[in-house]
């Protein structure tokens, strides 16, 4: 897993739980644009933060909020240490195959020290050295039959509960900021922006006003790969009206290509 060393960078607007980084770093990291990092410090303080791609921001360093960089506990321009958060799936995988292969060369050993001692019998008891010796082989063959399916066995029920686990875990298409949104409108409203989000192409994005809050929707310059979805304001769905006057923390939600959608971002939240 990669990690990149980067500097913290105070970000002007307010907005705790994301940050950005240059949209070269997201291969580097092995991530996707609005996917959730690991932030740390050499003194130990770690935070969970959503990346957002931007081409603007200078590839050494992330761009985080004041709030968030208090809870790092380090300055504005402060060192950090950036990884890919591993899904809780993957590692109910992966502590699943190490705790197989522990078993299986567990019950490889056990089959290796039954044979070492059925060779010490033989060499020790020449009278009887036919006898000891078939009923040594009796007893390696044995083992290696008991032994042999326990790995596969284990293998099989490490992967099935690690299956089931996921089959639980309600994993979507869509980023937890959206999904955040979504929860204060009702279910109808909520699946019906879904279906919306997940059927154009592209980044999907829910983005609070800041910038662009006292201006109508149908006065801001959007790009034409740009899709808007719909403009939510608390609990109620306002709809693509243009002459909508946005208010600070409405939100809205619009879906297209990464670099659309970054410059969209950053006209509405500043």
């Amino acid at each position: 897993m990669e990690e990149a060393t980067l500097q913290a960078v105070k970000r002007a607007m307010p907005g705790h739980g994301r940050a950005r980084i240059h949209e070269k770093l997201l291969s580097f990291l092995g991530v996707e644009d609005q996917s959730e990092v690991e932030v740390s410090t050499d003194a130990g303080a770690t935070l969970t933060l959503t990346i957002f791609a931007d081409a603007m921001v200078d590839e050494g360093t992330i761009r985080i909020s004041g709030e968030d960089l208090k809870k790092l506990n380090i300055p504005d321009g402060g060192k950090v240490h950036v990884t890919r958060k591993i899904p809780l799936e993957e590692r109910i995988r992966t502590a699943a195959e190490s705790a197989a292969g522990q078993i299986r060369g567990g019950a490889q050993e056990i089959g290796s020290k039954l044979s070492e001692t059925a060779d010490k019998l033989q060499k020790g008891a020449a009278d009887t050295a036919g006898q000891i010796s078939t009923k040594a082989k009796e007893i390696t063959e044995k083992v290696k039959e008991d032994t042999k399916p326990i790995g596969e066995k284990v293998s099989k029920a490490a992967k099935s509960s690690a299956e089931a686990i996921r089959d639980k875990i309600p994993i979507g298409k869509l980023s937890p900021e959206i999904e955040k949104g979504l929860s204060a409108i009702s279910q109808e409203e909520a699946k019906a922006i879904r279906s919306a989000l997940t059927g154009i192409e592209g980044v999907s994005a829910a983005v609070p006003v800041r910038f662009a809050a006292g201006r109508s929707l149908g006065n801001l310059t959007i790009p034409p790969e740009i899709t808007l979805v719909t403009v939510q304001r608390k609990d109620k769905v306002l709809g693509l009206d243009r002459d909508i006057i946005l208010k600070e923390n409405d939100i809205v939600y619009f879906s297209g290509p990464s670099d659309a959608v970054g410059f969209v971002t950053r006209m509405l939240e500043g």
